[in-house]
């Protein structure tokens, strides 16, 4: 036999065995779906479904999507964004929603043109309905109809729980679990349509616009970076911003007034007349992406949403919505200070502390360097831990001589300093410690000598400051007492 001619005869058998294994699979495939469709009262795929609809007494839900990557979306009875989890859920339940039995001699109910046989099982005008439409428009329908009369109707052993349901897909009635009809048989509107309030994207916002109780707020992200431009210029707080944003996009409504309730007396009810406070969220000043008009009762806070409707938002998230100017304020005490250039804390002239290898050894006079015996100082690297993130709780950018006098930043308690890398060109940073704050004596008031900044800080380290001047020197234990 000629070469040519066994190869020939391979790829013949290769092939047919390839038809035969996927000719298995497709039959198995089939065959797997007809028992899911004999098993369930209405058989689809998810992610093949495009649009539902609920028929209850409270009306029609239609429910539709572009894709199965699409959020769904309401188009009656009004067209507004759904529920996504109550979207989801109603199909999960569905779709799991098995049938119990097949009712025995009710082939010809399926087709019956007289409405009124149906009526024994619930079907003649049913309690809720649902038509699933795939992504071919193909409809499947499930009519839920009444519960059982145990022994009434049918012979075997039913849980009192069943109800009488008819696909007309199917051949028989159906007895199916209750759940799924206790699931959708009441819903109303508000039960479907999203809570949510916002519907802005986080990474699409460069600009927010706070006003409230005649104060401006504005932050503006420019070069991926967010900076405060009013009421004062000052360098952005990222994580709080990025906090800030995540808390509107998140937001969810307790209550929803829709447009239909809403009117001249309700809105003026709920001080949305005159808002309290507006905040605006943009991807430029001339693009608007959301803005928020705000107004508060003792019950709630209350805000329009792009659909019309009213929502009710839960008053103790105040704070949070319209924050003070300060948080969004970056309140790191070493802003702009390269922290891993920093090689000395210099607290005296006879008392320092360098940095080598990541330890920090105690030297007592400016020119010497610790001895190779020298134990690392566990103080310091505690003390220089706490200054790399420290965040003030306020800041009073450019104070005036009285208030650097009644801060006693012109009489501090204690001075020391950050000094650099010789080869880092920069100076050294006094760190200026002032008096307690008054009605606060739990912070304290200091200053940077580079910066006129007078920052708020909690008084905790002061401790770990007293630590260190008395480190091996006994005639600084007064220090702590001072800072006490």
């Amino acid at each position: 036999m000629k070469f040519s001619t066994k190869v020939a005869l391979g790829l013949f058998a290769i092939a047919g065995l390839t038809a035969i294994y996927y000719g298995d699979n497709y039959y198995t495939q089939k065959k797997e779906e007809r028992t899911k469709e004999a098993s369930y009262a209405i058989y689809f795929e998810t992610k093949d479904v495009l649009g539902f609809k609920i028929k209850n007494k409270n009306g029609i839900f239609n429910f539709v999507r572009s894709t199965n990557e699409d959020p769904w979306k309401l188009i009656a009875p009004v067209e507004l964004s759904a529920d996504q989890d109550a979207a989801n859920n109603i199909l999960a339940a569905v779709q799991q929603l098995k049938t119990q039995q097949e009712i025995a001699n009710t082939e010809n109910l399926l087709s019956a043109n007289d409405q009124k046989l149906l009526a024994p099982y619930g079907l003649e005008n049913p309690n809720a309905s649902i038509t699933i439409e795939n992504k071919s428009h193909k409809e499947s329908v499930l009519l839920l109809g009444s519960g059982l009369e145990l022994g009434n109707k049918i012979s075997g052993i039913v849980a009192p729980s069943s109800i009488y349901a008819k696909n007309p897909a199917k051949n028989k009635l159906l007895v199916v679990d209750s759940s799924f009809a206790e699931l959708i048989s009441n819903k109303v509107l508000a039960d479907f349509r999203t809570k949510r309030v916002s519907d802005f994207k986080g990474n699409t916002v460069n600009n927010i616009n706070i006003k409230y109780n005649g104060e401006v707020i504005t932050a503006v992200k420019e070069n991926n970076s967010w900076k405060v431009v009013e009421p004062t210029a000052w360098p952005g707080d990222a994580n709080f911003i990025s906090d800030y944003l995540s808390r509107y996009q998140g937001l969810l409504a307790q209550k929803i007034y829709e447009r239909s309730e809403v009117n001249d007396n309700l809105i003026e009810k709920l001080n949305l007349k005159n808002p309290i406070a507006t905040v605006t969220f943009a991807e430029s000043p001339g693009h608007i992406l959301q803005t928020f008009k705000l107004g508060i009762t003792k019950e709630g806070i209350y805000t329009f949403i792009k659909d019309g409707a009213i929502a009710k938002i839960n008053l103790e998230l105040w704070p949070e919505l319209v924050p003070k100017e300060k948080y969004f304020k970056n309140r790191s005490v070493m802003l702009n200070v390269s922290l891993d250039n920093i090689s000395k804390i210099t607290l005296s002239n006879s008392l320092s502390f360098v940095k080598k290898d990541n330890n920090w050894y105690k030297v007592s006079s400016t020119t010497q360097q610790p001895s190779v015996s020298e134990t690392p100082n566990q103080d310091a690297f505690s003390f220089f831990s706490n200054w790399e993130f420290m965040t003030a709780d306020d800041m009073i950018l450019n104070p005036t001589n009285d208030q650097l006098n009644s801060f006693g930043i012109t009489k501090p308690l204690k001075v020391f300093s950050f000094e650099f890398n010789e080869s880092s060109n920069l100076k050294p940073i006094k760190i200026i410690v002032g008096n307690r704050v008054p009605k606060n004596e739990k912070n304290v008031y200091l200053k940077r000598s580079d910066s006129p900044t007078v920052y708020i800080v909690e008084a905790g380290w002061l401790s770990l400051l007293a630590q260190l001047y008395s480190v091996g020197d006994p005639s600084n234990t007064s220090v702590k007492k001072q800072m006490e």
